[in-house]
């Protein structure tokens, strides 16, 4: 058998699968890699699962952290107010209020000492169970203090208020000066919410010298409460114990709060209900005694301004109104509120509001996250892509939203407040989140089976492109593609696409180009086999023939060596460009010395054109930082950029060696910088040195300053692509003809 068949008959073993035919071995192939892709899509849905679930659960808790959802967290707390059936007014407090009626036949504002002596004293007779004064009445107002002062003093249960702190609004205000003689005064403040809403109250706060002052509901339901045999216990250091409920203090997260000023006792007010839930009356229907005659008996009166005039009014959750103007609650009956939460939880155990705890409400958090990436997000798979029914989600977002809804609401009913709209937030994004990335990975698998479609018409391509007898035209299309890759390439403005491109490129050429090379050899030794076959016949004819048939078998072995030097030109491009496809890989980032690779790859290099060309000598000149220690980088994608632009070094020096002679001595200085942000490498050479016009373009594809034959002009493309793009690095070039060249490259740390 002759040396071209056994060529031939190689060829085409390489050309089937592990020795079986091409249509078997891909079948094969085909089914094994199905199954696969069935394994992997199981093991990829459960692991994004486990991966958006906790992102998207925390990222939400941040967001809430830093304060996102608070004022849609508060404005849905207002609105479980409006829809919670409204309770029973609580009959043990009436409000005494001071109308714009009053205020027209009093005529003035404060009224006159002697007129709220005269109220007092008409509430005093029917023996009230305690008596809050939300009037300031830190000044006589004449005629009749006097008067005011005696009853001050012979009322024992009537509380006067301060303003202990003041707000954004006012100063604070001093207490009447008898009822602080006897103890018996009050604070009046509540904390602002940053809508300027009233959802909070104090029992007790701190003045400017640090002394504890009761607020005005506290006392007065301790007084009532008192009589009834009940008195405040502290359990622990923050807990007060008050008959059959019990208070904790709130914090500044409680809730849908985000740090909110939590100084003093504060408690979540549980309002009965919006305005006129407490049975009012004017001052003038009491002076006038226009009221039944025990109206006051063992009640708590309440007495202050409901006049809108005198602007105590404040906005509470029952104030929201999407229709119209917020309607406000008077003050004083802000403070009947209170009181009467104090009061119904300590005599029939009404609840207090309640929070979670901050790690429940983030596990509460989390689990809606794993909601929305599980039970929301259930596709059926077809031909192993994900078929994604958007009604069919949408609809049990909408269920799983309102469950959500309806869990928020009927804790509220029990007193709690959970956190909803993180919750339905982190339902809404891990969905999104998780639909997104199987749309994502639906276009990936689709993508790879044009892929596969691609690698398998390219076979088919292959096996037609091997019958094809017309050497010469085969070099001459194989020469047209690979002209026209490079100008499409080098067009580009970025290397974004050079990698798919490259290796669309190579795996379209190789083959043929195997093709090429084969028959160039098998033409050699064919040509070889013609002259023996001639030889004995060549003294049969003239000589001037012998040298005619002699000159054309020279001139055919030299086309065929032309060739099959054109074919190893294309094979060291078509290489070039499979390591710069490769270089747009992710790679496995590892801890690497920088120092020690570098020099692995000084070492590599020298030794290697040391090998090439016997005669080459060089000087090198290294510097190392100790300090700069390990980075994080893809350690062979480094190296070969090492390798390429010291090689480039080396064979600079070395030209200009060439050049000039043995009088000059080829010098690499190699050097590492540790700087604060990341290293420096420094690569120097005293070589040729480039121009200007070709200093811009020496990172471009394909373009070399070496003679042909030498560079496929890749090397620092690669190098260039592997610093920048896949390690967000940088590289710079200053160069001086026939003097040096000095390449220095930079490394981020992080």
């Amino acid at each position: 058998m002759s040396r071209s068949t056994l060529s031939n008959l190689g060829f085409r073993i390489e050309m089937g699968l592990n020795g079986l035919p091409i249509p078997i071995a891909l079948s094969a192939n085909f089914s094994l890699d199905r199954m696969w892709k069935k394994l992997r899509a199981q093991q990829g849905q459960w692991r994004r699962i486990l991966a958006i679930a906790p992102t998207v659960g925390i990222t939400l808790i941040v967001l809430r952290a830093i304060g996102l959802f608070q004022m849609l967290e508060l404005s849905l707390f207002d609105r479980w107010f409006d829809w919670r059936p409204l309770e029973d007014p609580d009959r043990r407090i009436a409000i005494v209020g001071i109308t714009e009626s009053d205020l027209r036949q009093v005529g003035t504002w404060p009224i006159p000492d002697r007129l709220l002596a005269q109220l007092l004293n008409k509430i005093k007779a029917q023996n009230p169970a305690a008596i809050g004064l939300d009037i300031y009445r830190d000044l006589p107002v004449d005629p009749g203090y006097d008067e005011l002062v005696e009853v001050f003093e012979s009322t024992p249960n009537l509380i006067g208020i301060r303003k202990a702190v003041g707000d954004r609004n006012r100063q604070g205000v001093a207490p009447p000066p008898v009822l602080a003689r006897l103890d018996r005064v009050a604070a009046n403040d509540f904390p602002w919410d940053a809508d300027g809403k009233i959802r909070r109250a104090f029992l007790y706060l701190d003045d400017e010298n640090g002394n504890i002052i009761y607020s005005l509901a506290f006392r007065l339901a301790w007084i009532y409460l008192k009589e009834r045999g009940i008195q405040p216990k502290m359990e622990g250091e923050t807990r007060i114990v008050l008959g059959k409920t019990s208070f904790s203090p709130f914090s500044s997260n409680d809730g849908g709060y985000v740090g909110a000023e939590d100084s003093g006792y504060q408690v979540l007010l549980n309002f009965r209900g919006p305005s006129h839930t407490f049975d009012r009356v004017s001052l003038f229907e009491v002076l006038e005694e226009r009221i039944p005659s025990d109206f006051f008996r063992d009640r708590i009166i309440l007495i202050g301004s409901t006049a809108e005039s005198l602007k105590d009014y404040l906005l509470i959750p029952y104030s929201s109104d999407f229709m119209g103007l917020p309607e406000a609650m008077a003050g004083v009956e802000v403070h009947a509120n209170l009181t009467s939460q104090i009061i119904a939880g300590a005599l029939e155990g009404r609840s207090q509001l309640k929070t979670w705890p901050e790690l429940l409400e983030w596990l509460w958090i989390l689990a809606w996250s794993a909601i929305g990436t599980t039970i929301i997000c259930q596709w059926y798979y077809e031909n192993d892509l994900a078929k994604i029914s958007f009604p069919r989600t949408g609809s049990r977002i909408a269920i799983a939203s309102t469950s959500l809804l309806a869990i928020g609401y009927l804790a509220f009913l029990s007193s709690w407040w959970i956190p909803i709209i993180p919750a339905f937030f982190s339902l809404l994004a891990a969905t999104i989140v998780n639909t997104g990335y199987t749309l994502w990975d639906n276009l990936k698998i689709s993508h790879k089976r044009i892929e596969d479609y691609a690698k398998t018409l390219e076979i088919k391509v292959e096996q037609r492109t091997f019958e094809l007898r017309e050497k010469n035209e085969q070099l001459q299309h194989t020469l047209e593609k690979l002209t026209a890759a490079q100008k499409q390439m080098i067009a580009q403005e970025k290397f974004a696409y050079l990698g798919s491109l490259a290796a669309g490129i190579a795996h379209e050429i190789r083959n043929p180009l195997n093709f090429v090379n084969n028959f160039a050899r098998i033409s050699v030794e064919l040509t070889e086999e013609i002259i023996e076959e001639l030889e004995p016949q060549l003294e049969y004819l003239e000589e001037e023939s012998v040298e005619e048939i002699n000159d054309i078998f020279e001139e055919l072995k030299e086309s065929i060596a032309d060739i099959s030097s054109h074919g190893q030109r294309i094979e060291k491009i078509i290489q070039g460009m499979l390591m710069h496809a490769q270089n747009d890989e992710t790679g496995h980032r590892e801890s690497t010395d920088i120092n020690a690779l570098l020099k692995e790859s000084v070492e590599l290099v020298y030794h290697s054109l040391k090998a090439r060309d016997k005669s080459f000598e060089m000087t090198l000149e290294t510097d190392y930082d100790n300090s700069i220690g390990e980075l994080y980088v893809v350690p062979q994608y480094i190296s070969r950029a090492f390798l390429n632009i010291l090689t480039n070094a080396c064979d600079a020096a070395y030209a200009k060696q060439k050049k000039i002679g043995d009088s000059f001595v080829p010098l690499v200085i190699v050097k590492t910088v540790n700087l604060e942000g990341g290293i420096e490498i420094h690569i120097r050479d005293n070589g040729v040195g480039i121009s200007d016009e070709f200093i811009d373009k020496i990172f471009n594809p394909f373009f070399t300053t070496k003679p042909p034959g030498e560079g496929t002009g890749l090397g620092l493309s690669i190098a260039y692509d592997t610093i920048v793009a896949a390690h967000q690095g940088d590289i710079q070039v200053k160069s001086e003809v026939d003097s040096h060249t000095e390449f220095i490259i930079f490394l981020p740390k992080k």
